[in-house]
């Protein structure tokens, strides 16, 4: 592997998986064929201190969710009434925002809007455009910072604020909470519904108290991540 890719993944944590990967369990795609690609080079990482996880295919035993099982519609997807249906999700950042394969695009998705952008058109664009701007488009200022007060961030775990971005919450360590990955998730989609019963030019109400309740239960133990 080659060029941004290859500078991503030297920053990267050693594989989270050793699984035998099975091209079938992907679509057929030319977008596709670069995500196997990527993940027979190396099935999941950490990079940037945790800022970035780049999911495995096939099982991790890391305590980290496969691309499979996070895109169970199941899991944590119901929770944004169809809002990211469409999404194949293989990357997280620091706050839970997704990168994903929408069509033959990447998108990344604003998990507190139930928003997406096309980001790229393949992945030697996508780790191009996230090196370019790795400190905006992963958190990883806020991932260093927060894990040098607290301690590395266990595996499963992402940094969720207190009072959500989208109304005004603060990008500081103040306002963020390590919470497990699956009910930040679901955090987000009872925020990102909300928020998309808004008409244009309405206001936004919503009981942060009640949606903060979602984060308020004992966190599961890990190990520390790697990367």
């Amino acid at each position: 592997m080659e060029g941004a890719l290859a500078k991503l993944l030297a920053a990267g944590s050693a594989a989270l998986s050793s699984a035998v990967l099975r091209r079938e369990a992907l679509p057929l795609g030319a977008i596709w064929d670069e995500l196997h690609a990527v993940l027979v080079e190396r099935n999941g990482f950490f990079a940037f201190e945790s800022a970035l996880l780049f999911r495995p295919l096939g099982g991790s035993g890391s305590h980290v969710l496969d691309i499979e099982e996070w895109n169970d519609p199941g899991l944590w997807k119901s929770s944004f009434a169809g809002l990211a249906d469409e999404i194949t999700f293989f990357a997280d950042d620091i706050f839970g925002g997704q990168f994903g394969i929408r069509g033959p695009s990447i998108v990344r998705f604003n998990p507190e809007t139930g928003e997406f952008e096309n980001f790229a058109q393949g992945f030697d664009e996508w780790a191009t455009t996230l090196i370019a701007d790795y400190n905006v488009l992963t958190g990883y200022p806020i991932a260093h910072n927060w894990q040098r007060i607290f301690g590395p961030l266990k595996p499963g775990t992402r940094l969720v604020p207190l009072i959500p971005f989208v109304v005004g919450g603060d990008f500081v360590i103040e306002n963020l909470r390590a919470a497990p990955e699956v009910r930040a998730m679901r955090f987000y989609g009872g925020l990102a519904s909300a928020v998309a019963q808004v008409p244009d030019g309405g206001e936004l109400q919503i009981d942060i108290k009640n949606l903060g309740q979602v984060l308020d239960r004992e966190e599961p133990s890990g190990p520390a991540t790697n990367g």
